[in-house]
């Protein structure tokens, strides 16, 4: 993969997306409605597949979720720094 970071946090961001779908007890439809999307586009999400949707795009899903999303920059433990996801 190109970019596996992007691929990972763009996998766990579904993830979260996918939880809260079913954690309100929606169908895709209403999930779509939601945010601003097509069904069939929420049936790919809930098979954790973001698709062409950017990392911000998923962000804005979660938002419209009812989610707050916070974004933190430190100093990395490590040469190279990581991306992740906390919920």
């Amino acid at each position: 993969m190109p970019h596996p970071e992007q691929e990972l946090l763009k996998a766990q961001l579904t993830l979260q997306i996918y939880r809260l779908i079913r954690q309100l007890g929606i169908t895709q439809a209403e999930a779509g409605k939601v945010l601003g999307i097509k069904q069939p586009h929420v049936s790919a999400l809930m098979r954790n597949r973001a698709g062409s949707f950017s990392v911000e795009r998923l962000m804005e899903f979660l938002t419209a979720l009812g989610q707050d999303v916070e974004i933190t920059v430190r100093p990395a433990r490590k040469p190279q720094g990581a991306v992740s996801v906390t919920a």
